[in-house]
């Protein structure tokens, strides 16, 4: 029988445990983003969530992919080398959804479009100065440092735009719909805000009232899910067959130009 000790993390099966529910947390809101589409689909307000559907979807693999590094499948590179891939293209994805969202509508944030492509290139340029290993025998990358730095550029961006964008959209919403609904993007942008701090902030040696870091990381996941159901809820109410104008989403989306 398997003894789990939930305080003791250097058991395996705890860090299992751990990255299971933080990747399925993420893949879960990719799937609920990917089903009610549909539903949307000609809501112009949400074209640009399709960049956070892509996060979720690369960042829950990428905590996948941990757990074969937590096993010690070999060759281990190529474990390292697929989580830094999923890794650097999800947060890319974060920072565009929030970039193109904080844009959208005013041409004067239109330059703010090519944030995540300058956000890449820096972060590329930093692998290639620091993040490879020359100092033994030509090792490569070091991926604790190409880590780092990828939290520090793109994590870091991605989830403080995130959530500045969902507190923008909060403020216009409620002009329209009422306070109530706003808090569903209040939530949000508060989730996004913890996670600038855990995942693009502290490093994940860090612990916090002696519990890792990477724990905090998962909830937080867990709670964005959560608020970003609670969110396509506020829209498929709205959408639903008893509706008698089917164009109200179209008022929506130019009312939050």
């Amino acid at each position: 029988m398997i003894n789990i000790d939930l305080f003791d993390w250097d058991n395996i099966y705890v860090k299992l445990a751990v990255y299971l529910l933080y990747g399925t947390s993420f893949i879960v809101m990719f799937l609920v983003m990917a089903l009610w589409k549909h539903r949307m689909s000609h809501i112009e307000l949400l074209a640009d969530f399709k960049y956070l559907a892509i996060f979720a979807l690369l960042h829950g693999l990428t905590e996948y992919i941990e757990m074969f590094r937590i096993i010690g499948l070999e060759p281990s590179w190529i474990f390292d080398l697929i989580k830094l891939l999923l890794a650097t293209s999800s947060f890319t994805a974060l920072l565009a959804f929030g970039v193109n969202v904080v844009s959208a509508g005013v041409e004067e944030y239109r330059w703010l479009r090519g944030m995540p492509f300058g956000a890449l290139w820096m972060y590329v340029w930093m692998l290639i100065f620091i993040g490879i290993d020359f100092t033994n025998n030509n090792a490569g990358i070091n991926y604790t440092v190409a880590e780092t730095a990828q939290r520090y550029t793109l994590g870091f961006l991605g989830a403080l735009i995130s959530a500045y964008s969902f507190f923008d959209i909060s403020t216009k919403i409620k002009i329209i719909v009422g306070e109530k609904e706003q808090r569903r993007f209040i939530y949000v942008a508060l989730c996004f805000a913890l996670y600038t701090v855990f995942g693009g902030i502290l490093d994940s040696d860090v612990r916090i009232l002696g519990i890792p870091v990477v724990v905090y990381r998962t909830l937080t996941a867990v709670l964005i899910t959560l608020s970003i159901i609670e969110v396509f809820q506020l829209f498929k109410l709205k959408g639903s067959p008893g509706m008698k104008k089917t164009d109200d989403f179209y008022f929506l989306h130019k009312e939050l130009k």
